[in-house]
């Protein structure tokens, strides 16, 4: 196989880190040496020639060949049967619905986050249990969201105070990737790749663009369930990132899941219900200052601004406000996360691999 790429050398692994820092490799953590035996290995599992072009990344439109992206995958430490998820996901962010160069660039500064589903969950050995958004020495979770991190910032160039005008940023964009927790183990809820199209059979990611991650704690089945409910949807309402009817996903822990789902509230009936009551009247949002106009869904898109008893929905209707069971099992307090999506919107592709 011959690589195209040029070669640096480093005597050692000091002078290589050197290196990595004074070329800008690197977001500022450190990274492993991409050297030719582990990027032909990477490019040879996958089974695709090292010029093919997956895409072109914006902002900085680099050319994002196996190649490259198998250099960084290997700086982020990945194993070669991690290659078809990472493709997957990069090709994910470039379809047009995820708007990718407004995620990249836009003051906002939102990260893109991989939810890994399906089979390739146990498989690989995810972590989908406490920590589910950390690593915790779960090596795929780490190293695959670190490697979708790296292919941003050397291949299309989103870095901040050049091409990424981010004001404050998003401490998503060193690694950021959750799986979900499978049937088998927890799960009572349709799987989120079936729920976005696909077969229960199938192993996909969905990347999502998010500006906004918060823990809540909605007691769910240690108070009323109206309770819970109102805790949930006045979370997600809050003013803060209330400019549009954008894309939410809440993540639950299995344990509420599981309490609602006995219940009698399956997935989407509980969707549909926070739908419903996920709004805020215009006199509310209007002090928000009527920012960010060119989302597609301002709120004065889907509103009438001149009535202050107006409701603004947060969202535009079931199919963006997306539920997601993870996470580790929760104490009374029902841990769970919420989190807002900024310009474009999810997408999920099917990872069209075997690792039989």
């Amino acid at each position: 196989m011959q690589l195209t790429s040029k070669i640096y050398e480093a005597a050692d692994m000091s002078e290589f880190v050197e290196m990595v820092y004074e070329r800008g490799w690197t977001d500022g953590l450190p990274v492993f040496p991409p050297t030719d035996d582990k990027v032909i290995a990477m490019v040879d599992y996958i089974g695709r020639g090292p010029g093919e072009v997956i895409g072109v990344v914006p902002p900085g439109e680099g050319i994002a060949t196996v190649e490259k992206i198998a250099i960084n995958a290997v700086m982020a430490g990945c194993k070669p049967e991690y290659m078809p998820i990472i493709v997957t996901a990069l090709q994910a962010m470039l379809d047009p619905a995820f708007e990718l160069l407004r995620v990249q660039a836009t003051t906002a500064g939102p990260a893109p986050l991989a939810i890994i589903s399906g089979p390739v969950v146990k498989k690989l050995g995810f972590n989908y249990g406490s920590g589910a958004f950390t690593g915790t020495g779960h090596r795929p979770n780490s190293t695959i969201g670190r490697a979708i991190r790296l292919i941003l910032w050397n291949i299309g160039y989103g870095r901040p105070g050049q091409l990424s005008q981010a004001t404050m940023g998003h401490p998503g964009r060193y690694a950021y990737l959750i799986a979900e927790r499978p049937p088998d183990d927890g799960n009572p809820w349709e799987e989120f790749h079936v729920t976005n199209g696909l077969k229960s059979e199938d192993s996909a990611v969905s990347m999502f663009p998010v500006v906004t991650h918060d823990q809540i704690t909605p007691a769910i089945g240690t108070q009323t369930f109206e309770n819970s409910v109102y805790v949930m949807v006045d979370s997600i309402c809050h003013l803060g990132n209330f400019r549009a009817a954008s894309q939410k996903l809440l993540v639950l822990n299995p344990q509420g899941a599981g309490i609602l789902n006995d219940a009698g509230w399956a997935k989407a009936k509980f969707r549909d219900l926070l739908v419903e009551r996920c709004a805020r009247p215009v006199r509310d949002v209007k002090r928000t200052g009527g920012l960010s106009t060119t989302y597609k869904t301002h709120w004065t898109k889907v509103a009438d601004a001149n009535d202050d008893d107006a409701m603004v929905p947060a969202v535009v209707g079931p199919r963006d406000l997306h539920i997601l069971v993870s996470g580790g099992w929760g104490s009374a307090s029902s841990q769970s996360i919420w989190i807002n999506s900024v310009h474009g919107e999810m997408v999920t592709r099917k990872i069209d691999w075997s690792w039989e």
